[in-house]
Parts: C-alpha cells; structure tokens; sequence
C-alpha cells in the first residue's frame, strides 16, 4: 500500500513566520508509530475489552472493507492490530484471578447494598458490571481493566472526602464498586510490575517523562476527504518546529486526546534535537532513532492528567500544528496539490 499512495513532505521554514507552526502537544492513548510518548492520527480499529482474536478479526476486517480496503489488505491490517495489542503485552482474556480479598470484599459490600437499597442514580453500567465482576469469588480481570481500575480510583479519591458512607451520595458507593482504596494500592501495583508505565517515567515523584516527539522521515498513512496518503517531516523541519515551538512559548500548550477543551497542567521543559555532529545524543532506550529527532521532557502537575500516565491511558506524545504539503515527486497534474495548507488536528 505504501508505494501505491502518495507521499507529501509537512514543511516550514525560517520564511514562513508566524504562518506554519506546532502549537501543542497532547498526551494520547495510542502511539501509531510505536513509540512511547509519540503518536500519529488514529486510524485503525482497536480490540475491545475482553474480545478474543476471532471476535476482533470478525468484528474488523468488514470494517475495513466498508473503508474502501480490499479483502486481503483488510485481512492483513486486522491481523497486525491484533498482533499489536499482544506485543504492548495487553491481553484481552480475564486472566488475572488474584484479586485480594479486601478489593474483593469492598465490591461484595457494595453490591450487596445496592441490593438491598438500590444503586438509585449512582454509577453507570460499566460501573455496575465491575462491581459484580470483582465481588465474584471466582471472577477475573484483564491487564486493560486493572488499568481503568486504577484510572478511576485514582481521579475518584477525593469523592471520598464528601461521601462517608453508601447512603451519603454516590462517591463511597462508587469508590468500592471499583475495589476501594485496596484496589487502588493493588492496580497500582499490577501496572507496575507488568511494566504498563510505558512512558519514560524518569522521576515518578516528581511527576516527570521524556520520550520522542517527532522522528524524521517517518512515513505516517492519513485519511480524509482527499483520500488516502502518507505524510512525513524532513530534520530540517523538525528542527525548525523545535524552534518555533520554544520561541513562541508554546511550552504549557498541553491537552489530553487533542481536545483543546481537555487542558493539562504541564509543561514541556526540557526539548532538544537529536545532533550526533555536535554531540547532542538521544535517550536512552531510543538508541535506534535517528538524527533530527525531537525528544522531549515534560512535568506533569495535573492529578488527572498523570494518573492517566500511570495507568497506562496515556502512552505518547502528539504535535498539533499547521504546516505545508509538498508532494514527493510530484506530476504535473498534481503541481496544484502540491502547496494545500490544511490545519491538522492530529499529528503523529
């Protein structure tokens, strides 16, 4: 597919000033490229909590053929987004059964009130099922829910400052449906030993990650109203955005997910070009990447934000910004197409 589809180089220049630029960075779920810390547009389908191989594969491949791919290339991509997802080391089956007692009795003690009493107006479905799944003797969790385990404690916490008990509004009820404070300590301590903090915690004290933002000549598939076609970033342009970004003062421009509306308490303060000539050397575990790519350090002092780090939600960085496409030998026919300015949302 890559040699049938059109190749645009995203540009800027020293010229273009005030014109072509990255203006923020979020914090995203899926890295497309990965990489941890680093992540492009989200294009594929994902497998869903607790589905098997031949219930993704079922569920996909007819999605893809509805997006305009052939039957083999749709085969082929549903297969490699399975295989994806096992090597992050994600499992989908209910595997993990030893589940502690005190996670286990705060989901029975919850249930079996609302039971009794009714969950009134309190928790979603999603809730409720996890409550039943935890407070069964026998029930078992996947890596995926430990993770939203942990990612719901973790932003609930402080619910439990204006909710005592079960009948004192939603927040205590809630909390236990989803293992409580020993849940809490116990999901945490899952993520970590499974190494599901993948994004370079460098001082989790401190609330600190660093990780690759941009890699050159990157090859990243797009989809849109043009169609199909791939789009990547010279040295020379990333080191003109790493630039540009600090000039600016774009450094606090964070967000979750690329929505704007989702504002992070961070602040990107460390930000370098990878340079072997002048001795300015990548990151460990980054080895592999080449010259011109921007890695950066960022300082996370969001509670929401970095429990999303250390559940795993989160696992890259994503540039947003406005840029030039120039298309890789280009035909004539395509020379009008070869200057479209068009704003990308996600970038990555």
């Amino acid at each position: 597919m890559q040699d049938e589809l059109p190749i645009y180089e995203l540009t800027i220049s020293e010229a273009d000033e005030g014109n072509f630029e990255v203006d923020y960075i979020a914090l995203v779920d899926r890295p497309a490229i990965q990489r941890n810390f680093q992540a492009f547009s989200d294009l594929f389908m994902e497998p869903n909590d607790g589905e098997s191989e031949d219930e993704f594969i079922g569920r996909c491949v007819p999605k893809m053929i509805g997006e305009g791919y052939e039957q083999d290339q749709a085969v082929a991509m549903c297969y490699g987004q399975w295989g994806n997802r096992a090597k992050n080391g994600e499992e989908f089956e209910e595997s993990i059964k030893d589940i502690p007692d005190d996670v286990r009795s705060n989901a029975r003690n919850a249930v079996e009130w609302a039971e009794e009493n009714g969950w009134g107006s309190c928790g979603t479905p999603v809730g409720k099922r996890r409550a039943s799944q935890l407070a069964d003797p026998s029930g078992a969790v996947s890596l995926d829910t430990v993770r939203r385990m942990y990612s719901f404690l973790s932003r609930h916490e402080k619910d439990l400052e204006s909710s005592k008990g079960y009948s004192d509004g939603c927040g205590k009820l809630m909390y236990d449906s989803w293992g409580g404070k020993a849940g809490l300590r116990w999901s945490r301590n899952v993520l970590r030993q499974a190494s599901e903090v993948k994004l370079a915690i460098q001082d989790s004290a401190q609330r600190i990650v660093s990780g690759a933002l941009m890699i050159p000549d990157k090859l990243i598939l797009r989809r849109d109203q043009q169609g199909e076609y791939f789009i990547k970033f010279s040295p020379e342009t990333i080191k003109q955005i790493a630039i540009r970004f600090a000039k600016q003062g774009y450094q606090r421009n964070v967000n979750l997910q690329h929505d704007k509306d989702q504002r992070v308490d961070a602040v990107l303060f460390e930000s370098w070009v990878k340079d072997s000539e002048r001795g300015i050397g990548g990151m460990k575990g980054y080895e592999d990447l080449p010259d011109g790519t921007w890695f950066g350090s960022m300082k996370i002092t969001d509670d929401e934000g970095w429990a999303k780090v250390e559940a795993g939600e989160v696992k890259g960085f994503s540039v947003e910004g406005i840029f030039q496409y120039e298309r890789a030998e280009q035909t004539k026919d395509e020379e009008i197409m070869a200057r479209i300015i068009d704003i990308l949302q996600s970038i990555g």
